[in-house]
């Protein structure tokens, strides 16, 4: 069944893929597309300089975080409080892209590790944690 939160992962995924695809194609899951002329056809070339701040952000931080979202979304999809594989799964799902982050620092993985990645996978996982427990969080203040 596709329920909204699927489906806003879907579109995340997409989002995220496409700037990946578009802009940044040194990345891992696009491996086996290097040198098709489907990624040369997608490729937009944007010179990115340092200092500026939102073509930084908009380049490697914003598809970072859309995947990251959306893996959020789609784990709470499968989530079951009562099971402990779900539970292990969803941890494993949290704390992904912090692993990743920390395999590149050690240069376990290829890629360059980034503390503001770091930053921003936190920032979405309070979001994300907010969102889903909205109910609770709105009951408690209303009973304050």
């Amino acid at each position: 069944m596709l329920t909204r939160n699927t489906f806003v992962g879907i579109l995340l995924l997409l989002i995220g893929g496409g700037i990946y695809a578009t802009c940044r194609q040194d990345v891992i899951f696009l491996a086996p597309f290097r040198e098709t002329k489907f990624l040369d056809f997608l490729k937009i070339d944007i010179s990115y300089y340092d200092g500026d701040i939102l073509t930084y952000f908009l380049l490697f931080c914003l598809p970072d975080i859309l995947w990251y979202a959306a893996l959020l979304l789609l784990s709470k999809h499968f989530y079951n409080r009562s099971s402990m594989v779900s539970k292990i799964l969803f941890y494993f799902t949290v704390s992904l892209p912090f692993l990743f982050e920390f395999l590149q620092y050690f240069k376990i993985l290829t890629g360059t590790f980034d503390i503001v990645d770091i930053f921003f996978y936190l920032l979405t996982f309070l979001f994300f944690i907010i969102l889903w427990n909205r109910k609770k969080i709105s009951a408690l203040l209303c009973n304050s």
